[in-house]
């Protein structure tokens, strides 16, 4: 077999084997809420009843499976919550995503032609103005892309 196939192999296995963890912890997780677990969790599978905490996301007692599963529930609840979001509410999300895309576009386009029209400005003064044209509304931090480099990455396993 050529080495490429080995790769190929090598990532599918590791995927069908979190596959079959998150299968397990979401079966775990069901006995917990419906009290039919008997055994008490562990200290690394305790998120799974409270949830992730954003001061959770630092502690080195979580399982890095556990952390994981719960990031992908928490961004399958957000999913879910767009797709049922009325007409308004997708519209409103829509337009602000849009004038955040044309806003940037805008006062980058700015700087770059300022910048060779003047020259550049010291440095500290560049990097604000750069990180005011890269501002984006308060609940949308982090794009799809930056979900699915969190998920698909296995660099916490």
């Amino acid at each position: 077999m050529w080495p490429s196939c080995y790769m190929y192999i090598y990532v599918n296995t590791t995927e069908a084997e979190l596959q079959k963890n998150f299968t397990k912890l979401s079966e775990l997780q069901e006995k917990v809420r419906n009290g039919t677990e008997t055994e008490p969790l562990p200290p690394e599978l305790q998120p799974l009843i409270t949830g992730l905490d954003d001061q959770d996301s630092d502690n080195s007692v979580i399982d890095p499976v556990v952390r994981l599963f719960l990031k992908r529930q928490k961004r399958m609840q957000e999913v879910k919550k767009r797709r049922e979001a009325s007409l308004i509410e997708r519209f409103q999300r829509f337009s602000s995503k849009k004038y955040y895309s044309i806003k940037r576009g805008f006062l980058m386009t700015a700087i770059a032609l300022r910048n060779l029209a003047v020259g550049l400005p010291p440095l500290e003064q560049l990097t604000r103005e750069v990180a005011y044209a890269n501002m984006k509304e308060p609940e949308t931090e982090t794009s799809q892309d930056e979900h699915l480099k969190e998920e698909v990455g296995h660099g916490e396993l």
